[in-house]
């Protein structure tokens, strides 16, 4: 009996396709309008749109019917799972636009070897994603964004839909600088619960950043693609008297501090330094606090820090920018 109730497999294989024969990107925008997610793909010498897939066949003809109505010519097709997936079909490859500063942070899918199949995956649920470079490998942009926070949101979502995704600063690859720590796979640690070693190791790796990692102080001395990389990293470390160890690169398990000069603060009457501000508002100083539990308010803006030199100044506005505010660096009065 059970052997008769069993489905054969050729039925429970089939899916079927919505096809629309147009290329021209009107059409596309036109589709759009009914079927968000569809996108042009090429397949037998042609390029079209492929408005859904179904399970059911009567559900892909009613697919069918609503976008006739639209005048394009409609075709559904079935296909058995083991046949490989139509790749998309770029008429126009788009490219990367210029750097916006109010957009510095992007989540990219690394596609090192052009996966079809990823790539098909990732521009179901992002069309318009650009083909961008990953540490000198091909990738596919989802999004820009003015906060790291709406970045790691959308990379999270996308690896839990197994696509692994990094979030990157474009403002640093702008600036032509070294791969930023978000892209990185390797982070190597070195444990500072009262702050006294981060002078030091700034003196012996320029570059290091104090973190909150898994709720520990640490400073971050380099981060790294690969393990033997970051080995070599610690090996240098212990020869200098420091226990260091390396930990994956996750911005959900950390948080910046903001580091203050040496002395604290300035007097007002100084003719030097800066002030690290944010803009004030009804919710902001709680949030601020955080980071940093001395700001208050000074008139229309939260008062974050103050510091002798430019670059710790900048330092802290950068770690309150990747924290998704934003700060300003203005002279001491």
């Amino acid at each position: 009996m059970a052997s008769l109730l069993a489905l054969p497999p050729a039925f429970a294989l089939i899916r079927y396709q919505v096809h629309v024969l147009a290329e021209r990107p009107e059409a596309l925008a036109q589709v759009r309008r009914q079927v968000p997610d569809a996108y042009f793909v090429q397949g037998d010498g042609q390029v079209f749109i492929l408005a859904g897939t179904f399970v059911n066949r009567s559900h892909a003809q009613r697919r069918q019917a609503e976008l006739e109505q639209l005048g394009l010519p409609v075709r559904v097709v079935s296909r058995q799972d083991k046949d490989p997936p139509l790749p998309p079909a770029l008429l126009a490859p788009p490219t990367a636009p210029p750097f916006d500063p109010q957009r510095p942070f992007a989540t990219q899918v690394p596609n090192p070897s052009r996966d079809p199949r990823l790539e098909e995956r990732v521009r179901r649920f992002f069309p318009q994603a650009i083909e961008v470079r990953y540490r000198g490998q091909p990738a596919l942009q989802t999004g820009t964004f003015s906060r790291l926070s709406l970045a790691q949101e959308q990379a999270r979502w996308l690896t839990a839909q197994g696509l692994p995704a990094v979030v990157v600063s474009l403002a640093e690859e702008n600036a032509a600088s070294p791969p930023p720590a978000q892209g990185e796979r390797y982070w190597v640690l070195v444990a500072d619960p009262s702050g006294e070693k981060l002078a030091a190791l700034e003196q012996l790796l320029p570059g290091s950043l104090p973190l909150i990692y898994d709720s520990r102080r640490v400073v971050r001395t380099g981060g790294f693609a690969d393990l033997a990389t970051a080995s070599e990293q610690v090996r240098y470390l212990a020869s200098h008297g420091y226990e260091a160890g390396i930990f994956p690169a996750d911005l959900r398990r950390s948080q910046p501090i903001l580091v203050r000069d040496s002395p604290p603060s300035l007097p007002e009457a100084s003719s030097a330094g800066f002030w690290v501000v944010v803009q004030a508002g009804e919710e902001a100083l709680p949030k601020v606090r955080q980071f940093a539990p001395d700001a208050f308010v000074r008139g229309s803006v939260i008062q974050v820090g103050t510091y002798r030199q430019r670059a710790n100044a900048e330092r802290a506005r950068r770690s309150l920018a990747e924290a998704g505010f934003d700060a300003r660096i203005l002279p001491v009065k």
